[in-house]
Formats: structure tokens, sequence, C-alpha cells
């Protein structure tokens, strides 16, 4: 990120090859609370170049979400600061229903297992498994090494072990 004359432009590369450039604008973000709605100010890029997937991919966008200060603020930290939100949110994927919750709380009913922010620029957790259909792919927990969460992207980064397993339950 870089400013000049009040102008300032931003450029991300990503693993898979694709990046994107552009400026940052400020503009109201509406969120669903316990007591209404409620308007946040906040940054945003407005890529004004793009290559890779994020040129060819049917995405509208990313919101993200990375620790690392070399971006600046991300949106949830705009909401933290002009909510007083807790410093917590989660991200719950199935095969029907996805839900992020952004400072909320998670109902105490729910058995839910809270991954420690471990302080880097990507939120890591431990992989113990991978299921496809049900079933365990069969590999020990010790070749996932770090594994991150990576909201913005659609890709899966496998050792080659559990790679080939992984593909050919897609292709059986």
């Amino acid at each position: 990120r870089s400013c000049d004359g009040g102008k300032c432009a931003y450029s991300v590369s990503y693993t898979e090859g694709s990046s994107i450039r552009g400026h940052l604008v400020y503009d109201s973000f509406w969120f669903g609370t316990e007591l209404g709605n409620r308007a946040v100010r906040a940054s945003f890029g407005c890529q004004t170049y793009e290559s890779g997937l994020f040129y060819s991919q049917v995405a509208d966008g990313i919101t993200g979400m990375s620790q690392g200060q070399g971006y600046g603020p991300c949106l949830f930290d705009y909401l933290r600061d002009q909510t007083r939100a807790p410093n917590v949110f989660s991200i719950c994927l199935s095969e029907e229903v996805g839900a992020l919750v952004l400072g909320g709380t998670v109902p105490p009913d729910l058995k839910a297992e809270w991954v420690p922010y471990s302080g880097s620029s990507s939120y890591v957790v431990d992989l113990v498994d991978i299921r496809v259909s049900g079933a365990s792919i069969g590999e020990p927990s010790s070749v996932y090494r770090s594994t991150i969460i990576d909201s913005g992207t659609t890709f899966m980064y496998l050792p080659p072990g559990p790679y080939r397993k992984v593909r050919d339950q897609w292709r059986n």
C-alpha cells in the first residue's frame, strides 16, 4: 500500500498466481445486529487491474481478513473499532449452508471448538483428517504440517500423498 496526493494505491499477489491492484475508497457497510442495523465506515479496494483467476472467476470479489499489517486495516478491524464488537469471528461451511459471524457470539448449546489466533498474518489450524463422503482418506495428521484457512480462495493445496487420494475420490 502506498499513498500519494491523498490517493492510496494497493497491489496484492496471491499464491496461485493471480494479482490485483487499484486504489482505496471509503463507504458505509451495514451490519445486522441483535439491536438492528448498524453502519460502519471503512475503506476497501476499488480494483483497476486483475489477472489470473480474479479475471476469469465468477465471484464478485473477496473480503480480506488478514491480521498482517502490510495491507492496513480490514473490514473486521473497522467493525471492532466502531462498534466495540468482540475480537472473534467464525466461519461455518457445510454442503448446504454457510455463515460468517463477525464479532458475535456462538450460542452456548453449539459445540464449537475455538482455534486461538497464533499471531501470524494467517489463520492456522491443526488439520487432523480429510474426509470425502464421510470416509477418511487415511493419511496421518503429521503429513499436513501447518494448515491455513483462507476464505478468499477456493483452492486447497495438499502434500502429494493426500492430494492423490482426494483427487482419486473425486474421479471415482
